[in-house]
């Protein structure tokens, strides 16, 4: 009997240790870094200040869209805005310690460009106040396939030294494409959106 029993046994134990390691999958996007790097008022990344005041001369609007094998992954809020956040009820960051000259309220993807004076920014300087790495085949922590869109037309080169004009949709395919493309251009008319 004790011979049965350690039979039964050794293949439980050889099972057991062959799958101790192993683990579930992650879901799609679970992989990616999307966390936000904290900012101290007068802080310059790559040639973006994080200021107590803002100086709302210029203000622009760029929509951006991730998606990583087809799967949307939200934009976090509060890519260049210092903490604390004053944050309402719907998870809208209206206020923070500082606000750089790119920055996103909440989670839409809507990114506010606001400057004193007429100047171009980068998707890449957004990246670099994001605190997240942004290459030819890389983002978020992702290495791979990376297509770049910009209002429906895809577009080559570094993503990087991609400028970013008021009222474009910014489309990043990371992997596998979706099953069905995303909407060519952004609404822009969201209520609230042109106080910010």
């Amino acid at each position: 009997m004790f011979n049965d029993a350690r039979a039964l046994l050794l293949p439980l134990l050889i099972l057991v240790g062959c799958t101790r390691g192993s683990h579930v999958p992650p879901s799609p996007g679970a992989e990616l870094n999307v966390v936000v790097r904290d900012l101290q008022a007068g802080q310059v990344v790559n040639g973006a200040p994080c200021l107590t005041e803002e100086s709302p001369q210029h203000h622009t609007h760029v929509h951006l869209q991730i998606l990583f094998d087809g799967v949307d992954v939200p934009v976090p809020a509060g890519i260049g805005i210092g903490r604390p956040w004053n944050v309402d009820s719907s998870g809208f960051i209206a206020t923070g310690a500082c606000i750089a000259w790119l920055h996103t309220h909440d989670a839409t993807g809507v990114v506010h460009i606001v400057t004193p004076e007429q100047k171009s920014f980068t998707l890449g300087q957004l990246f670099d106040l994001w605190g997240q790495p942004l290459g030819d085949d890389t983002a978020l922590g992702y290495t791979g396939s990376l297509l770049v869109f910009v209002n429906g037309q895809r577009t080559d080169g570094d993503p990087r030294a991609m400028n970013l004009t008021n009222f474009e949709n910014i489309v990043l395919e990371l992997g596998k494409p979706p099953e069905v493309p995303p909407p060519t251009l952004y609404d822009f008319t969201a209520p609230g959106l042109q106080d910010y």
